[in-house]
């Protein structure tokens, strides 16, 4: 705060990673689209330059290292791929989005196809604007992006969503082996069982038909 001259700190999980967004760390300071019109900070023209304020005393690195930013533009006015590859042109390490005002802080699904390593998120509407005003006014902003715990929760619920499939398949599997196992067994035991009583018929029947003598003794 240029007033105070003391650095205020937040921490907040309201972001989202777009779908095609590594989902890693990144950090750097706060750059927002040159001009003053809505459609500006849109970050939709392919020449779009950034205004990246910096610390107070800070200089900025040798010629052709350009030090981590991250560009903040608003939703709207073009595809989400446009946005980031045009921030990602004017080298940004990552490009976070806000929503309309309309959906406060609510955020949906990202489709950015095509956008190699560059880190994308999405933010609610109030934390854009919470973001954006300090950046307008020239007060340089650190941000860092991480991984929230609420995605490793939903990560780890995934994986074990797919461990119980696994593991119900597998033991579907091993009982309908067991089954016509058991069944293939039962069916030659019977098999077995038939035959030999046919078997026995027909041996009673030709006994039957035999010619029977009494042997007396004396006969040779």
């Amino acid at each position: 705060e240029p007033l105070s001259n003391r650095t205020v700190r937040g921490n907040t999980e309201s972001g989202r990673y777009g779908d095609s967004s590594p989902k890693e760390s990144a950090q750097g300071l706060v750059g927002i689209p040159r001009g003053a019109s809505p459609r500006h900070m849109e970050g939709c023209a392919a020449d779009t330059d950034y205004d990246v304020p910096l610390p107070p005393g800070g200089r900025g690195p040798p010629e052709g290292d350009p030090p981590p930013w991250i560009a903040l533009v608003a939703r709207g006015g073009c595809t989400f791929k446009d946005k980031v590859t045009n921030a990602a042109r004017k080298r940004a390490a990552a490009v976070v989005i806000y929503n309309e005002a309309r959906f406060g802080n609510s955020t949906v699904s990202m489709s950015h196809l095509g956008t190699g390593n560059t880190v994308v998120i999405m933010v609610g509407y109030p934390k854009g604007i919470e973001i954006l005003e300090p950046v307008r006014r020239g007060i340089p902003v650190k941000m860092t992006i991480v991984v929230g715990t609420r995605h490793v929760q939903e990560y780890i619920s995934g994986q074990s969503v797919v461990f119980v499939a696994i593991a119900f398949i597998t033991m579907m599997i091993i009982s309908l082996a067991w089954l016509i196992f058991y069944y293939i067994q039962r069916f030659l035991y019977t098999g077995s069982q038939f035959g030999n009583q046919g078997h026995r018929k027909e041996t009673k029947k030709a006994i039957s038909q035999l010619q029977l003598h009494t042997v007396k003794r004396g006969e040779k």
